[in-house]
């Protein structure tokens, strides 16, 4: 099942959505997307999948929930995140740029997600490792997903 609130504690963290494959210390996909509706289809179909996933709906919460989780040490860091690209407050783009700057997070593959007709490849974003035009086949999802993820991350 898929748990989704505004504010979900997870080890400490604030999280909005979560599967019921999570564990804190075990591998999962982090979800960023300000569409609530892509967000929960996004989050259902890891779940049915089988994959641990975090979701965020809130683009300035997901920077202050890694940068807490590898301090506290409370958490692992993510092994793949889907991004979407136009949100409010701090875009896509801009996580995606920060995160490439930091050694920490420059191993986690970013697939970003994007209605942009101009994207046409991850080469577009810095930072970004993949991409996916929305609206996109779960198919295709799941087969990018499986490029960048050991098979330990499905159950």
């Amino acid at each position: 099942m898929v748990y989704c609130t505004n504010h979900m504690r997870v080890d400490g963290l604030l999280a909005e959505c979560i599967t019921s494959a999570f564990a804190p210390n075990g591998p999962y996909i982090l979800v960023v997307d300000d569409d609530q509706a892509i967000l929960s289809v996004i989050m259902m179909l890891l779940e049915t999948e089988g994959y641990a996933a975090v979701g965020f709906t809130e683009s300035k919460r997901v920077l202050p929930f890694l940068e807490q989780a590898q301090r506290d040490g409370t958490m692992c860091l993510p092994s793949v995140i889907l991004l979407d690209l136009m949100m409010p407050a701090i875009s896509g783009y801009e996580i995606a740029a920060r995160l490439s700057r930091h050694e920490r997070y420059i191993h986690i593959p970013i697939i970003i997600m994007t209605a942009d007709d101009k994207i046409r490849g991850a080469s577009a974003v810095r930072g970004a490792t993949d991409w996916l035009s929305k609206p996109f086949h779960i198919d295709r999802l799941l087969d990018k997903l499986e490029c960048y993820l050991s098979p330990a991350l499905a159950l």
